[in-house]
C-alpha cells in the first residue's frame, strides 16, 4: 500500500486525462482563434465533467464488508514522515447499508524495530518513525483486520472539509483536536471525533441529495489522499444515500480498540465558542501560562498569508504547498481564493514542463471544484489558464 501525491494520481490515474490532451494538443496545430480556443475549452470541460459525473459505479464482489482506514495526519516541517493522530476504521455494510466506527487513540501501543524510549512505542510513532505503509500494518493488527482502502487528510484538508460543510472552522478544530481537559485525554478525544463524523452524517449528508452531487462529491474526492477510485467512491456514498442512512442514526455505531471507558460529547455546532470556553476556563486554572500563546488568529493569518506570498516569489518548486493545499488555513476567502488560483497557476506552469497532461487535468479540476461551490470570478480565471495552456506549442 504506498501513499502517493492526490493531484498526480487523479491525472495520472484517470483516462480522461489523455483525452483532455489529445484535444488540446491536436488544436495546438490548428488556427487559434479566441471562438475556438473557447470551443476546446468548453468540450475539454465536458469531458472532465463527463467522467466526474459517471454513474456507471463499481460492482463489489462477494464480501457484504468493505473496511475504510481514515488517518488524520500531523505533518511537521522537521518529521520526516507525518504521524497518524486521528484513527478510525469505517467498517462498511454494502447489503443492509449501515456503517460501523472504530477508534484507535493514537497513544495504542504498537512495535517500531530499534531502540527508542519506552514512551516512544505507540502508534502514532509508527506511522511517524518507520512510515505511513509500516504504520497501518500496526494499525490493522490492533484492529484485526485488513483494510481495503484508506483515507488519509491533514490539517488543510480538514479545514476544506469543515468549509464545505459551512461549520465553523478554528471551533471545530479545536473540538476535534482537544483533549487536556478530559481525565483519559487522548482515548476521549478520539471518542468525540468519531461521534462527530457520526453526527455530520446524520445532520449534514442530505445536501449531496441535489442536482450538485456529482460535482460536489468529486469535490470532497479531491479534498482528500486516498487509493481508493472516484467511482467506487461515489457508488458507495449514493448506496448510503438511497439507503438514507442519515435517518438511522441508530444504525452508525462506534466502538473503541482497545476499550476505553467515554462519554457521548457532542460538537455544538450553533455555540461553538461557549462550549469551547467551558474547556479552556478550566485548562486555565490547571495548566502553566506558558502553554497558552499571546499570539492572536489576526498575527498568525498574517504570518501565513506572508509566507504563502514569499513562496509565490521564489523560484523554487510549489508542488509540497499544491500537496498540502496549505492556503486552506487561510481564513479571509477573497485571499484564500486568491492564492488557491496563483499556486494552481504556478504548479500548472512547472507541470507544463514535465507532464502536460497533469497540469491540463489539474486546471480542469480546478475548474469544475469553481463551478460546483459557484464561484464564477474563479472558475473563469480557470478558463483563461486552461486557455493559454491551450494556446502553448
Amino acid at each position: 500500500m504506498i501513499h502517493v501525491s492526490r493531484n498526480l494520481a487523479i491525472a495520472g490515474g484517470l483516462v480522461v486525462a489523455a483525452l483532455l490532451a489529445g484535444t488540446l494538443f491536436a488544436f495546438a496545430h490548428t488556427a487559434k482563434t479566441p471562438s475556438t480556443i473557447n470551443d476546446v475549452v468548453d468540450e475539454v470541460l465536458a469531458q472532465r465533467k463527463a467522467s466526474v459525473e459517471d454513474d456507471t459505479g463499481t460492482t463489489f464482489g462477494e464480501s457484504h464488508e468493505i473496511n475504510i482506514l481514515l488517518l488524520g495526519l500531523d505533518a511537521r516541517k522537521d518529521w520526516e514522515n507525518p504521524h497518524c493522530d486521528a484513527i478510525h476504521l469505517f467498517t462498511l455494510d454494502i447489503e443492509n447499508w449501515d456503517m460501523h466506527i472504530t477508534s484507535v487513540p493514537r497513544g495504542t501501543y504498537a512495535y517500531i524495530p530499534g531502540s527508542w524510549l519506552p514512551t516512544d512505542y505507540y502508534v502514532s510513532n509508527a506511522c511517524g518513525i518507520m512510515g505511513l505503509e509500516y504504520g497501518i500494518s500496526q494499525i490493522e493488527k490492533i484492529l484485526g483486520v485488513k483494510t481495503d482502502y484508506y483515507v488519509t487528510v491533514n490539517f488543510n484538508q480538514v479545514l476544506g472539509i469543515v468549509r464545505l460543510f459551512d461549520l465553523p472552522t478554528t471551533e471545530t478544530l479545536q473540538w476535534l483536536r482537544h483533549r487536556q481537559s478530559y481525565a483519559i485525554g487522548d482515548p476521549q478525544r478520539s471518542h468525540n471525533q468519531a461521534v462527530f463524523m457520526k453526527d455530520m452524517i446524520v445532520g449534514h449528508l442530505a445536501r449531496f441529495r441535489s442536482d450538485f452531487t456529482g460535482p460536489m462529491t468529486y469535490v470532497l474526492y479531491n479534498l482528500v489522499d486516498t487509493d481508493m477510485d472516484y467511482a467506487t467512491a461515489k457508488t458507495v456514498l449514493d448506496g448510503f444515500l438511497t439507503a438514507e442512512i442519515d435517518a438511522r442514526g441508530d444504525d452508525i455505531t462506534i466502538s473503541m480498540k482497545p476499550f476505553h471507558e467515554t462519554v457521548d460529547y457532542h460538537f455544538d455546532t450553533e455555540n461553538p465558542t461557549a462550549q469551547l470556553d467551558q474547556f479552556y476556563t478550566f485548562l486555565s486554572t490547571v495548566l502553566p501560562d506558558d502553554v497558552f500563546t499571546d499570539r492572536s488568529l489576526e498575527e498568525i493569518q498574517t504570518e501565513l498569508v506572508a509566507y504563502l506570498s514569499e513562496r509565490l516569489n521564489d523560484e523554487g518548486t510549489v508542488e509540497d504547498i499544491v500537496d498540502m493545499q496549505l492556503w486552506l488555513q487561510v481564513e479571509d476567502e477573497t485571499t484564500r481564493e486568491e492564492l488557491h488560483y496563483q499556486f494552481v497557476e504556478a504548479y500548472a506552469y512547472e507541470l507544463t514542463k514535465q507532464d502536460a497532461e497533469a497540469a491540463l487535468a489539474m486546471v480542469s479540476d480546478y475548474i469544475l471544484e469553481k463551478q460546483a461551490l459557484q464561484l464564477p470570478e474563479w472558475e473563469d480565471q480557470g478558463r483563461g489558464l486552461l486557455q493559454y495552456l491551450a494556446s502553448l506549442e
